[in-house]
């Protein structure tokens, strides 16, 4: 029996870069879109980030893309007790 690894999507810093550059976005124009900071889409450009799913849309909805088109899976952590 093959075992699974458990996996955990989050924003991709890449993907969200690809995106604002291919819709010609400012960090400015995306801050006010999703209602958030110039500061937290700093953040998603620099480093593979868990969002809250309410962002998450509204990202996607700014650039015009699908939310899975800016996710990557990632392997989840197993804590031992």
């Amino acid at each position: 029996m093959r075992q699974t690894v458990p996996v955990v999507r989050v924003l991709s810093a890449q993907r969200v870069r690809q995106w604002i550059r291919l819709r010609g976005k400012s960090q400015e124009e995306v801050a006010a879109s999703c209602l958030c900071t110039d500061r937290q889409v700093r953040n998603w450009l620099r480093r593979d980030t868990d969002v809250p799913v309410s962002r998450l849309y509204s990202l996607a909805d700014c650039l015009e893309c699908k939310p899975e088109d800016l996710l990557i899976a990632i392997p989840a952590s197993r804590k031992k007790p």
